[in-house]
């Protein structure tokens, strides 16, 4: 629901409108990402947590046994999603795997190095154990961690962040990660991040063509619009909705630093845009409110860390790997870099 209090809701209104509309168009697809693709499951900690009861797999080994009091408190009353096997009874290579270890992973900030080991290798356990998956499944995971312990090593821990979009910066920050990613996790690298890694590339060519002077606008559009060739129908979709989002978005803006109450608000939309838009606007309101607790919780242990006396190397380190391990969905961490700059230069 808006707020009554108008400054904030002018501010805030400003806020979303940037994000959503203007971030998007200028920065190409990098934000559209903030949407799952369609039939894929999302990969922040909480999603994976939630739909954890859900997840199935091809085949199974016996049903997982109940690991409830070995739990940490982040993931209690949630199940691990099910591994995959192939036709022969072996690990199916395929992004369900990360799923699955994604879910293991949102437990470590609660546990040591040595506590989520402990924990990966037990639900593993539960699922495959005396079978020859379960040491393809214990070869992933240590081939997973070796890769966020690589990606920690690079600079900015990987991230292709930096106080402004730079296409250079960011193809070598992706080369390095595409590269890392090869090297640790070997025949892995492709389930794990070989579509991300595709929509990344067409990501960073909107970026380009978007900040090109030598470019009109025409030529612009004639380019990007070539790009969404390259897209799934999935993928396509996804973009037409961001679209309708960000229209959406600029609508509530609009009314938000006009005054407008609720009702008023909805009233317009669904005249404007109709009841289902209108209901997706809100919706999106909603999400962002959401995404804004999470922002605010990571913002606490975030300081925690700026408040540990580290070096600057260490520093930056530790808070880019904070930051990609709470911000996994794709454009996540890019918002959550602006807030930080936001944030930490206003303090400083």
């Amino acid at each position: 629901m808006v707020r009554p209090d108008r400054p904030v809701r002018a501010a805030r209104a400003g806020r979303v409108a940037l994000f959503a509309a203007s971030g998007f168009v200028a920065a190409g697809a990098i934000a559209w990402w903030l949407l799952p693709p369609g039939g894929e499951p999302r990969h922040d900690a909480a999603a994976v947590v939630a739909s954890a009861t859900v997840a199935t797999r091809v085949g199974r080994v016996g049903e997982a046994a109940p690991l409830a009091a070995t739990l940490p408190a982040s993931l209690a009353g949630s199940s691990a999603p099910r591994l995959p096997l192939d036709a022969g009874g072996r690990l199916a290579r395929t992004r369900a795997v990360r799923d699955f270890l994604d879910y293991c992973l949102s437990a470590q900030h609660d546990l040591t190095p040595a506590g989520l080991d402990a924990l990966v290798r037990r639900e593993i356990a539960a699922q495959l154990e005396g079978s020859p998956a379960q040491q393809d499944a214990l070869d992933a995971w240590q081939r997973y961690r070796a890769y966020f312990d690589g990606l920690a090593r690079l600079p900015g821990g990987g991230s292709v962040l930096g106080d402004k979009l730079d296409p250079a910066a960011m193809q070598l920050a992706l080369e390095q990660r595409a590269t890392l990613a090869s090297r640790t996790l070997g025949e892995w690298a492709e389930p794990f991040f070989g579509e991300e890694q595709r929509r990344q590339r067409l990501d960073l060519e909107r970026i380009r063509i978007a900040h090109d002077p030598a470019l009109s606008d025409e030529q612009k559009a004639a380019r990007l619009a070539a790009l969404d060739t390259q897209l799934t129908p999935a993928e396509r979709a996804q973009q037409a909705a961001i679209r309708a989002q960000q229209d959406a978005v600029s609508k509530i803006a609009a009314m938000q630093q006009a005054g407008a109450t609720p009702e008023q608000m909805r009233a317009q939309l669904a005249q404007a845009l109709g009841p289902e838009a209108a209901a997706r606007a809100a919706k999106l309101q909603q999400d962002d409110d959401a995404w804004q607790g999470r922002y605010q919780a990571y913002a606490a242990e975030r300081d925690r860390i700026l408040a540990q006396g580290l070096s600057p190397d260490d520093r930056d380190a530790r808070i880019a790997q904070l930051r990609q391990q709470t911000f996994t969905e794709p454009g996540e961490a890019i918002r959550a870099a602006s807030l930080d700059r936001g944030a930490l230069g206003a303090g400083g």
